[in-house]
């Protein structure tokens, strides 16, 4: 289902815009994109260890590998939900849906905004049972308790 649920964003100084707001079903299709995206590295890396510990009998290389795959992985974590959003507010999975995380002022997105929003709105919004996240289905700006907390919200482009 598509929203059609408008808001305005002000960047000091400017003239507000009007915007049109994400549905939570977009937002989830970029959500799932991301993590299926982040999600391939460390089950790449998984395959690759247990063949190599099973075929050649090397635990400590595929432990290494496996070491390597996480950190890839938390790479990966940062390039996509910290990096992307300060460069262009949005991940890749919001890029091919079509969204974008803005700021409510209107400013440019940054380090401490994007840390918040992933780092310490995320994990609340779901370890409450995920109330942060559906929160949104009845706010008015349509935004989770990870959105209220960094001052963002989510918009189509």
């Amino acid at each position: 289902m598509e929203s059609t649920a408008k808001t305005s964003t002000a960047r000091p100084g400017r003239k507000a815009r009007s915007v049109s707001l994400a549905s939570l079903g977009l937002r989830c299709a970029a959500f799932l994109l991301d993590y299926i995206l982040i999600m391939i590295v460390p089950a790449l890396t998984l395959i690759i260890a247990v063949l190599i510990k099973r075929r050649w009998d090397a635990p400590s290389i595929a432990n290494g590998v496996l070491i390597l795959g996480y950190l890839a992985t938390a790479g990966l974590i940062y390039f996509n939900l910290i990096y992307l959003y300060v460069e262009r507010g949005q991940s890749l999975g919001k890029n091919f849906i079509g969204l974008r995380v803005e700021r409510l002022d209107g400013a440019k997105m940054d380090y401490k905004t994007a840390s918040i929003r992933h780092l310490a709105g995320y994990p609340l919004s779901i370890l409450c049972f995920g109330l942060g996240i559906i929160w949104s289905f009845w706010d008015s700006k349509q935004q989770g308790w990870h959105d209220k907390l960094a001052k963002t919200i989510v918009v189509k482009i």
